[in-house]
């Protein structure tokens, strides 16, 4: 129903912009007559469709049909799959799937979710963005994964995977696009039902110590995990329905789809000290995952020039778990429960686990004139979180019998006594953005725009059921408990008080809320230089404000310029050959995660009472008396930390510089190649620092008393930089201002430099075949990876342990985590007939490179800053934390590598000609059931002590085994 009238310019040269995608009809008029139609113009994310026109009379018209072969509209690297490719290919249905399936993509570490966190050209799994219809919906908490919504919802999805333009920010990784589908003019629904059955899933792979010599137990190549006897079921229903509500005018589509996963498997390893445990409590665990998942589209075309349309998105990830006792004696688990956990977007490592939203989108799009056209877009995404240990009531404090009196001994009412996530634990971000395009002549195209996002979070920890009360009896109880509190005696009348018994309420929390505030405008010219080539200049500065719970700023960063810059030229005219290039700057932001570790709030109370009795089904103490006030032994009563002490002054952002050129070479109508060669390289980082060598230094060198130095509790800066930081350093409440350099500080310059070459074919579909190869050789170097540290799967974005000492640095630059030297995608499908189509995808890449992590080789030296060359120390008890093995040098990733990744995914589908709509497919996962290795233990030595790990260099996971998916579906058309 959506309708678009131009009038083409002088040169008989016309465009439309900002369309919504889909397929449409191209109608050529003249004085209202329809001289003749194109049909079938496809209209994708990102990207160009030229239609052409040759008329010489109304009686005589050429239509010139050539199916457009390269667009050479675009200067970037741009993947973009539609609902049907994604139908006929064997692909998972989730978007983690489908972004594998793009060039100079990898599976990120599993400990972060393996595919729901990929890496994209050699960064970090927290460094990309994800968009549904315009707004962001990266993971808030961590910015790892994303939103999911149903898959039968995606009408395109776009992957850009460098080169983008100046509109997209807050990446330095890749963006995800995703377009969701619209209601017609035509009425249809659908059904769907799928199971990937546990009888038809191959055995997953036991995983064994590996073979390290002696050790303080013998484990080597012994039982370490027992999986083969793991089971896992899913099924999933999905239902759609569409149509106008006013034809032409407003229409709706509705999607909904329900998984569910039942899967039962060992949770804990054998333990190297107790090869053959007989009586593991929690080592077997029960999961029962479902996730809901539902969209609304409405689409309002108010007039042919002004359109409307809301998104709302359910998506909700419920993880239920119930432990069970495991016997590694006998390789069985037992039938009682011992425990369990209930999670909601949450999980045991949030980073790793799916967290689902409520998404509100309200987009408007106005085609003002010809050449002018605005949208304007406001939305919001939450996510609650929760978890919960079976049988746990938050009501119910936390109690220790230290020493009651014995008639009032009772059970303990509460099931854990281990932190909680605090209650109303949410993310939710409030965004709004405006875009404008105002096509000033033939040759510039103007685009400008501004966006704004506000995140908030509830986030922390705090002692089950809100506090904890410890019963006690003091020796002498004449005489205080302690400085803070009276002698029990002191309470007249109450006989246990004058025994000396008391109780001590005790209440820790870290609870904070975080806000960051993100901004950016930016504005761009796609100037068509010559009828051949086309220049994109643009230029984005950005704004990162990050916030702690007394909504004071600790980072602010207001000026991040971003230029862009693009070519593409049409080499012969007729878009039969491209050659590009494009160079831009881009930048990551910092998540609220990054306040809850660094800037958030921390509690810390006691307060010891008097009590008369015990309720026995609470376990609170009745009729008390406060015995002294509040206090707290660090002044930790839940005020955040000053924000001038949590990170450094004037930060710079993290920033990447790109550079990437190529050509795409119609080489047939039914063959496109093409290459690119790309180069990132990582300018700035920013992370946190925890040596106080450098601060004591500096009040030595000024005759500074530090007698009453509080200590450096680490610091955001930024590594390799000359950094100023504020400090009291003489423990008299005053901040020092303190200037070190960065040879002060000791740290190496941030390095990551990935480079590419990407070399494709393509067999455009043709109604029958489509298929698509995809070669990268790729080598991703430095001494970070970013903001995360998969070498030992750490999470903490932006506040890992690799900048907390300098030590860390020695040996840290070689082949990073994300390195993948080959890697070989190939997928497509074939309409053997209109009922019989296969498919197939194909992925080979080079296997992970290697690492051994041990402890520092040399005694401790702890009077001076470390500096580059000097003996590496083990100055921290980190452990396993430097590039060292048996006190010997071992530079990242010169270990070797992990055996490749190879996998084939196969399927076949049928659609009965004598009953139109219903569908059958069988979809092959994995097909040679070739489970590879995705991480190893890379530490070598325990946390204290030189011996080598018996879980050194052991499997911790593999890739899935071969299992099937078998589908049916029926759509039906009014």
């Amino acid at each position: 129903g959506f309708k678009r009238s131009i009038a083409p310019g002088a040169d008989g040269k016309f465009s439309a912009t900002a369309l919504p995608v889909g397929t449409y009809k191209v109608t050529l008029q003249r004085n209202g007559a329809a001289v003749t139609t194109r049909e079938g113009v496809e209209v994708v994310i990102g990207g160009g469709a030229e239609v052409s026109f040759a008329a010489a009379t109304l009686q005589t018209v050429q239509v010139v049909g050539r199916r457009q072969a390269i667009d050479v509209s675009n200067v970037g690297s741009t993947t973009t799959f539609s609902s049907s490719e994604l139908a006929k290919l064997p692909v998972a249905s989730n978007v983690g799937a489908i972004i594998q399936l793009a060039p100079q993509t990898t599976r990120g570490d599993s400990r972060y979710g393996g595919g729901g966190a990929p890496s994209f050209g050699g960064s970090g799994a927290s460094e990309n963005a994800y968009y549904i219809n315009g707004f962001p919906v990266t993971t808030l908490l961590t910015q790892v994964g994303f939103s999911q919504l149903p898959f039968n919802s995606i009408a395109q999805a776009q992957l850009l995977t460098g080169g983008y333009g100046a509109e997209f920010g807050r990446s330095t990784g890749g963006v995800v696009n995703i377009v969701t589908k619209s209601g017609t003019n035509d009425l249809q629904f659908g059904l769907a039902f799928s199971i990937e059955p546990q009888g038809l899933r191959a055995k997953s792979r036991n995983q064994y110590f590996e073979n390290n010599g002696p050790t303080t137990v013998n484990t080597n190549g012994k039982l370490q995990f027992f999986r083969e006897n793991d089971r896992q079921e899913t099924m999933t229903e999905s239902f759609y329905f569409g149509g106008p509500l006013i034809k032409d005018k407003l229409f709706f589509f509705f999607a909904a789809e329900n998984i569910d996963v039942t899967r039962t498997g060992i949770r804990q390893a054998n333990a190297p000290t107790a090869l053959t445990q007989s009586n593991l409590a929690g080592g077997w665990q029960d999961t029962s995952i479902n996730k809901p998942r539902g969209l609304l589209k409405l689409d309002w075309n108010i007039t042919d020039a002004h359109h409307l349309e809301y998104t709302k998105i359910y998506d909700q990830v419920d993880d239920t778990r119930q432990y069970r006792r495991f016997n590694y004696n006998t390789l069985t688990a037992g039938d009682t429960v011992t425990g369990g956990n209930i999670y909601s977007n949450w999980g045991p490592t949030p980073v790793a686990s799916e967290q689902g939203s409520g998404v509100d989108i309200l987009k408007y799009t106005g085609y003002l004139s010809d050449t002018f056209t605005l949208t304007a877009l406001v939305g919001q995404t939450r996510s609650a979180h929760k978890s919960q240990p079976r049988g746990y009531n938050p009501a119910l404090p936390v109690v220790l019998l230290t020493n009651t009196a014995p008639s009032l001994n009772y059970t303990q009412p509460q099931s854990t006594t281990a932190s909680q996530l605090v209650p109303g634990a949410n993310d939710k971000n409030t965004g709004a953005r405006i875009d404008l395009e105002w096509k000033l002549n033939s040759q510039h195209t103007l685009r400008a725009g501004v966006d704004y996002n506000k995140i908030q979070s509830v986030a922390g920890t705090s002692d089950a059921g809100g506090s904890t009360f410890n019963y006690s009896q003091t020796t002498t109880p004449n005489q205080p408990i302690d400085k803070f509190s009276a002698a029990p005696s002191t309470i007249g009348g109450n006989a246990l008080a004058q025994a000396g018994y008391y109780v001590q309420q005790t209440i820790i929390a870290s609870k904070s809320t975080p806000t960051v505030i993100q901004n950016a405008v930016y504005i761009e010219d796609k100037w068509q230089a010559t009828d051949r080539l086309l220049l994109s200049l643009g230029l984005r500065n950005e704004g990162f404000d990050n916030r702690n719970g007394d909504n004071v700023s600790y980072i602010k960063l207001t000026k991040q310029l971003a230029p862009r810059l693009g070519a593409a030229w049409d080499v012969n005219g007729d878009a039969s050959l491209k050659i590009f290039g494009n160079a831009g700057r881009y930048h990551v932001p910092l998540p609220t995660n990054v306040a809850i570790r660094g800037a958030g709030s921390s509690l810390f109370t006691t307060q010891n009472l008097a009590y008369t009795g015990v309720d026995p089904a609470t376990g609170l103490p009745t009729g008390t008396t406060a015995l002294g006030p509040v206090y707290s032994s660090n002044n930790e009563f839940g005020q955040a930390k000053d924000p001038r002490t949590v990170a450094a002054e004037n930060l710079k952002g993290m920033y990447q510089d790109e550079l990437a050129f190529g050509f795409e070479k119609a080489v047939s109508r039914s063959l496109n190649v093409g290459a690119k060669f790309t180069f990132r390289t990582l300018r700035n980082v920013i992370d946190d620092g925890c040596d106080d060598r450098p601060f004591l230094k500096w009040a030595a060198d000024r005759n500074i008393d530090t007698t009453n130095f509080g200590g450096y509790n680490c610091a955001l800066f930024n590594p390799g930089r000359d950094n100023t930081f504020n400090i009291d350093m003489n423990g008299d409440g005053t901040l020092e201002n303190v200037r070190l350099s960065a040879a002060d500080l000791g740290f190496p310059k941030v390095k990551r430099k990935y480079m590419a070459l990407d070399l494709f074919a393509e067999y455009p579909f043709d109604g029958k075949f489509w298929g698509k190869v995809n070669y990268t050789w790729s080598r991703s170097t430095g001494n970070t990876e970013g903001q995360v540290l998969s070498d030992i799967g750490q999470a903490d974005v932006s506040t890992t342990q690799a900048w907390d000492f300098p030590e860390f640095s020695v040996g840290a630059d070689g082949k990073l985590p994300n390195d993948r030297t080959h890697q070989l995608k190939l997928f497509g499908f074939y309409q053997a007939t209109l009922e019989w189509g296969v498919g197939a995808n194909f992925l080979a890449a080079s296997g992970r490179p290697r690492n051994c992590i041990g402890a520092a080789p040399s005694a401790p030296a702890q009077d001076t800053p470390f500096k580059p060359g000097d003996p590496v120390t083990n100055y921290s008890t980190y452990g396993p934390a430097y590039f060292f093995c048996n006190g010997v040098a071992t530079p990242r990733g010169t270990q070797g590598r992990l055996p490749p990744d190879l996998r084939l995914d196969l399927n076949v589908s049928y659609r009965p000609a004598a009953i139109p709509g219903l569908g059958f497919k069988v979809d092959l996962f994995n097909a040679f059931n070739r489970q590879s290795i995705e991480v190893i233990e890379e530490r070598y030595n325990p946390r204290s002590g030189n011996t080598v790990r018996p879980q050194y260099a052991s499997v911790q996971s593999y890739t899935a085994p071969r299992y099937m998916k078998l589908s049916a579906t029926y759509d039906y058309k009014f």
